[in-house]
């Protein structure tokens, strides 16, 4: 169905407004189901590169190693194929802000000399230093965060369940209604 048809059904049935959302629909939905770049963890990337080089290969194959284990991350790739071609140094600009510093240390490490294995553990340990800390400080904001669902949804069950039998008793010696029993 087009977008105007959806929207002639939407104005018949609910007046001018949902004739407009309806029309809107559409749009909406071709924007929410358009395929989106999976965002992949840096520690994974970190993590399969220490595994590659840790067996024993070279820094380009291990960074071709991941690309392919990690084929639906398209930068990844492409810094890999650059960096197989040209360079590591190369390939800086073709990475996101998330690869960048990555492809850096190692061809930092490649060209002084360094143990790269040992450079890629320093990053994946810092990496999981920072998401360690990350959730600290989520986990210490959770008692401000619960205030409201906690006072909106909980404080008013705890109000009626100890004030409604002194309430009903109240009406019931004020009116004489909810009488059980004669």
């Amino acid at each position: 169905m087009s977008s105007v048809m959806v929207g002639a059904v939407g104005l018949i049935v609910a007046g001018p407004v949902g004739g407009i959302v309806a029309g809107l629909f559409p749009v909406a939905w071709r924007h929410l189901r358009r395929p989106r770049d999976p965002e992949i963890p840096t520690t994974l990337v970190l993590l399969l590169l220490l595994v590659e080089l840790r067996s024993g290969l070279s820094v380009l194959a291990a960074l071709t190693g991941a690309s392919d284990a990690l084929r639906e991350d398209r930068r990844l790739r492409t810094v890999s194929r650059v960096a197989r071609v040209s360079g590591l140094v190369a390939a800086l600009p073709y990475g996101d802000e998330r690869l960048r510093p990555i492809v850096a240390q190692l061809a930092r490490a490649q060209r002084s000399g360094a143990s790269l294995s040992g450079a890629v553990r320093r990053m994946l340990d810092s990496e999981l230093a920072q998401e360690r800390s990350r959730r600290i400080a989520r986990a210490r904001t959770l008692p401000v965060r619960l205030m409201i669902p906690v006072t909106l949804l909980m404080l008013p069950g705890l109000i009626l369940l100890i004030y409604a039998p002194s309430l009903l008793k109240m009406f019931e010696d004020l009116t004489g209604a909810l009488v059980t029993g004669s």
